[in-house]
């Protein structure tokens, strides 16, 4: 099977190549190793992730539904298998060409439009009902929950028999379901290429690949699905996974689906909300209500936001979807220390100081220009990847407790240079890798305009969002470039704060 990167990668006639560094420690240009405004190769082993089954998907899940049957499934069938209950504020709906929640009745702030009862939902208590010898020889203890959910939902996919969540396998595979960005096809993969969401698509991917091998080799064996089930379906499962344990159940010890959330539309002005309640003459029954948080009329779309902590770039590679109306925007800067710089234990122990750990670490950076788009941690970690020369004194030890603070704040025009130059080269050679630019994406989008929910608008308004991000990036370093001259550093606070200098920088002799 080819990988579908280096499908990509063929088709556009064009291979980038491997992430540009940043300047290493030493060059005057700058010491940062790496960051994510450059892009990797795109020729990399990303193998195509659209599910191909020995079987056709009709055989295996029965006739494909039609769009019709697929809401009363979900509304009569579901709420007969799963004691759904209030399902009179809500129904299946369809808008943008994507299945949907929409309100049934018109509704008030506060009013419960769906509960679900705990016990009702997919959670890795179903791997032990269908796998009770895994259980009870404990082979299988360390398994994380993700990979027991995924287990469970191979074993759906692939037993006929298995009817009750047969609603919900009929909605994933249906063609107006979103779907996570491992299963688009190439030419979908193609308009995400140079971008930071093919970068973090692509590591998905390795780290898949290597987990199905472990999977194939020692799990499958365990539960009896040796040779049942393949690549593609654990891929399929994956996807269908990350795609539905939407909050409160997104975190990993607590991930569950619920059953008719998985409907719900992403949104950064939501309508509606989750909250737990309980239920029962003895309040024992534990329930997940949805309620509306602002007035409804009939058949407006259920509106739910996703990750509120997120952007949208990383909604989309967790959840294969994008607000379109008020995207939450920005992007991630990773920035690492050069493992070849010579103070390199040194700039560990201050990040550990500090508090953040390892020489690698993201910066979420928001959309627009000024300093205020950068976050002071992330200047503070460039001036300490920068740091050499006459300004490594203040790794020394007795300044320790200190020096991270001394990073928020400039430390010299050298190295204030430095941080600079290193930034603007980064963003304008990501800018340049895209194979197009800011206005060419705003002219594709406004001619998709009347396909607002097809995956080539999702890919697109990622990238653009981006290159905005990066654009944004670019303006401010180039602000703060020419600030340099007028900024107080480092030794002129020292000398301050012993009085040896006056207000105005003047000495006091």
């Amino acid at each position: 099977q080819a990988p579908a990167m280096a499908e990509v990668a063929r088709r556009r006639g064009r291979a980038t190549g491997q992430s540009r560094d940043c300047a290493r420690g030493g060059d005057p240009r700058g010491g940062v190793r790496s960051a994510t405004v450059g892009r990797g190769d795109p020729r990399g082993g990303m193998p195509s992730c659209a599910p191909r089954s020995k079987r056709p998907l009709a055989t295996r899940l029965g006739s494909s539904a039609p769009r019709s049957s697929l809401r009363e499934l979900s509304e009569a069938g579901w709420q007969a298998a799963f004691n759904v209950q209030e399902f009179q504020g809500c129904s299946v709906g369809e808008a943008d060409g994507q299945l949907c929640l929409v309100a049934s009745r018109d509704a008030g702030a506060g009013d419960v439009l769906l509960r679900v009862p705990i016990d009702e939902t997919l959670s890795e208590a179903k791997f032990e009902e269908l796998f009770p010898g895994a259980a009870k020889d404990g082979s299988l203890d360390g398994l994380e929950t993700w990979m027991k959910l995924v287990v469970v939902l191979m074993r759906f996919r692939s037993d006929e028999s298995e009817g009750k969540w047969r609603p919900l396998l009929e909605a994933l595979d249906s063609a107006s379901f979103r779907k996570h960005p491992l299963l688009w096809n190439k030419d979908d993969l193609l308009e995400l290429q140079c971008s930071q969401t093919f970068e973090k698509l692509k590591a998905y991917n390795m780290y898949l690949e290597s987990t199905w091998q472990q999977i194939e080799e020692f799990v499958l064996p365990v539960v009896g699905m040796q040779g049942a089930c393949g690549r593609d379906d654990f891929f399929w499962a994956f996807g269908a996974l990350k795609t539905n344990a939407l909050r409160p159940f997104s975190q990993p010890q607590a991930l569950r689906l619920v059953p008719m959330l998985s409907f719900l539309s992403h949104s950064r002005r939501p309508n509606c909300n989750t909250k737990f309640a309980s239920s029962g003459i003895f309040k024992k029954e534990e329930t997940l209500d949805l309620v509306a948080t602002s007035p409804l009329r009939k058949g407006d779309v259920l509106l739910y936001d996703f990750d509120p902590q997120k952007n949208e770039i990383d909604v989309l590679v967790d959840y294969g979807t994008f607000d379109l109306e008020g995207p939450s925007r920005g992007m991630e800067l990773t920035l690492e220390i050069d493992e070849n710089d010579p103070l390199y234990d040194d700039k560990c122990d201050v990040l550990e100081e500090a508090g953040l750990g390892a020489p690698r670490h993201s910066f979420a950076v928001a959309e627009g220009e000024g300093d205020q788009m950068i976050p002071e941690d992330a200047l503070a970690f460039l001036r300490l990847c920068q740091l050499n020369g006459m300004d490594s004194f203040l790794l020394e030890s007795v300044f320790r407790n200190d020096v991270w603070g001394f990073m928020k704040e400039p430390v010299s025009k050298e190295n204030e240079s430095k941080v600079c130059e290193s930034m603007i080269r980064s963003c304008e050679e990501a800018l340049a890798e895209f194979p197009t630019t800011v206005e060419q994406d705003k002219e594709i989008i406004g001619g998709l305009a009347g396909s607002r929910g097809c995956r080539a608008t999702l890919a697109v308004e990622a990238r653009l969002t981006e290159k905005l991000s990066l654009r944004g990036l670019l303006a401010c370093f180039k602000t703060e470039r020419a600030q340099i001259p007028f900024k107080e550093y480092y030794q002129e606070r020292r000398l301050k704060s012993l009085d040896l200098l006056d207000m105005d920088g003047n000495s006091t002799y």
